[in-house]
């Protein structure tokens, strides 16, 4: 029996391959219009700053998008490994990074993101950068970027913390090396508070200070230092027969190198296998009798601790709002050019509807991160009152708990609209959603930054300030075409402020259950408020976006404040489940 021949016949290549390459902005600043109306907005009263603010974003946007985002892809793949012994069996424990990892920082800290806020005259600039300035910075810099970030974040809050607290002997030793634009001269900072008994915990904290002739030496393990490697580090250590908790820990500095160059009485044990921001170094670390400074006064040594936690709390919190931003960008270009049904994803119903809640969500997100910067950056003022560092205290805990949670969302919602391409390393998706995640996990996860609302609320009475700052802005909008929206708006604080005295009155359990929901109600509501602010502005800046801002804000009131509202008002004791637990495994 004759085979049966089949003829194939050549296909004709089709102009356009089915599956569409990742296409990325070649800068961050010129494709993102919601930053630079937002930005206008906060410096219309200041043209020549905000013509600055402008320059070095475009700037520093292009930079982020044509440099750093290929060279992460390379500092990603190819992460670090510590080399703990020398060829003669000295311990070293040295950290060997890939080339781009270097020259991600050459650029990152030689463009002055670290520097740019702690140094008296910023590139001629006659002071220091706005914090508002420098985290629009960081938010770009976060859409292509996931771990020098880190260790960036943290070299950017110890100046910070050192200018604030430290003594003029220790800011004059240190602080030019954390502000250096000289890669090679630079000091990075970290800090090391995490022990076996508990994150979160930090009362619990086992690591021992003595006092010497010469100073402080602390002994003790902490389990997961992130820049293991930095030049400085500030930790948390208990002196020898200080009070239990908090209360009993001082706050030290503990350089890598000692004056004389000889390496600090430290070891890196080893290196952490993470899930994502592989290409920055995380490690455990031992204390054998480290020399360390103490920052004075030893009995705030929390207190000023919690300056570097809130800095770089909030770090994180642009870090979740630039995954955010990133999402919106792959799953826009994704959407638009592949095609499914005989039309583009885009054209869908669906498809676009989910589009539009991704896009409304990452522009109230980066409204309401804008705004924690500005906050903060009138809470440093000279003339700042109490209600000025309340309102930037209680912004940055609602920033950290909406910013980073809707972050890792957004990465999982376009790594879906892409697919089974979404979930594979030769796309950027995969790499994304690793990276956002510990967003959520530094510095205290969502119910601990929760609980650090319930306790604004019910110390320091914060709900009077958070009120006022809302009706303040909505006080200045008077455009017809929002007056339904402002009515809307002032219902929903009158529902929330309903909703939190039954809670704050309410049992200590009941608290700790609903202080997730009411940290994401409030942060939801404040971005809202923002939102249609900004539109008013808009009206008079660029009646075209305007238009579209005001389909923006009526978008997010109907998919995200209003059911953040109903499902606060759902929230109830519950039976005890302990049973219902113990019969799970």
């Amino acid at each position: 029996m004759t085979a049966k021949l089949f003829k194939v016949e050549p296909q004709a290549v089709p102009e356009v391959h089915p599956i569409p390459e990742p296409t990325f902005p070649t800068n961050l600043y010129e494709t993102d219009r919601h930053l630079q109306v937002v930005l206008a907005r906060y410096l219309q009263s200041d043209p020549e700053g905000r013509h600055w603010v402008a320059d070095m974003l475009r700037e520093w946007g292009e930079i982020c998008a044509q440099q750093i985002e290929p060279l992460y892809l390379e500092a990603e793949r190819n992460g670090p490994t510590l080399k703990q012994f020398d060829r003669r069996g000295e311990r070293v424990d040295e950290l060997i990074f890939h080339p781009a990892y270097h020259a991600i920082g050459q650029l990152v800290y030689g463009f002055g993101l670290a520097a740019m806020s702690n140094v008296a005259n910023f590139k001629g600039l006659g002071r220091p950068t706005s914090q508002l300035a420098k985290f629009a910075a960081m938010y770009q810099f976060c859409q292509v970027e996931g771990s020098i970030s880190c260790p960036l974040s943290m070299t950017d809050i110890m100046a910070r913390t050192l200018n604030k607290f430290a003594s003029q002997e220790i800011i004059q030793r240190y602080l030019p090396r954390l502000t250096s634009l000289d890669y090679e001269q630079l000091y990075t900072g970290a800090m090391f508070m995490t022990e076996k008994v508990g994150g979160s915990d930090v009362g619990a904290t086992t690591t021992s200070a003595h006092r010497t002739e010469d100073g402080w030496e602390l002994s003790g393990d902490k389990w997961f230092c992130s820049n293991v490697g930095a030049d400085l580090i500030l930790t948390l250590a208990r002196p020898e027969g200080a009070v239990a908790r908090t209360q009993g820990l001082g706050l030290f500095l503990v350089p890598r190198f000692l004056p004389d160059g000889h390496r600090n009485s430290y070891v890196i044990n080893r290196l952490k296998d993470k899930l994502g921001t592989r290409g920055m170094a995380s490690g455990e670390v031992t204390f054998n009798r480290a020399t360390a400074y103490l920052i004075e006064p030893l009995e705030r040594g929390f207190v000023m601790m919690m300056e570097m936690v809130n800095g770089t709390r909030l770090h994180s919190g642009v870090g979740g709002v630039g995954t955010l931003r990133r999402s919106v960008i792959e799953a826009t270009q994704h959407a638009r050019s592949r095609r499914s049904f005989r039309r583009t994803l885009a054209e869908h119903p669906l498809i676009s509807r989910q589009l539009s809640r991704l896009i409304v969500d990452s522009e109230a997100t980066t409204s309401l991160m804008l705004a924690t910067a500005q906050a903060l950056d009138v809470a440093d003022s000279p003339a700042a009152s109490r209600a000025d560092s309340l309102i930037s205290r209680l912004l940055i805990s609602l920033l950290k708990r909406y910013g980073t949670e809707h972050g890792v969302k957004g990465a999982q919602a376009a790594l879906e609209l892409r697919g089974g391409n979404g979930y594979i390393e030769d796309w950027p998706n995969a790499r994304i959603l690793r990276d956002s995640y510990v967003n959520i996990i530094w510095e205290g996860g969502i119910n601990m930054v929760s609980f650090d609302v319930l306790r604004l609320l019910g110390r320091e009475g914060v709900w009077g300030i958070y009120a006022a700052a809302i009706e303040k802005e909505l006080a200045g909008i008077h455009n017809s075409a929002l007056a339904d929206s402002v009515a809307e708006l002032r219902q929903a604080l009158t529902n929330l402020e309903q909703e939190t005295e039954r809670i704050m009155t309410g049992s200590r359990e009941l608290q700790e259950i609903a202080a997730p929901q009411l940290t994401e109600t409030m942060a939801t509501l404040y971005a809202a408020v923002l939102r249609v602010a900004e539109t008013e502005f808009c009206f008079g800046y660029d009646s075209a976006w305007a238009e579209r801002s005001l389909q923006s804000v009526q978008c997010y009131l109907t998919d995200f404040l209003h059911p953040a509202l109903h499902n606060l008002t759902q929230i109830k004791l519950e039976a005890d489940s302990t049973e219902l637990i113990n019969g799970a495994v």
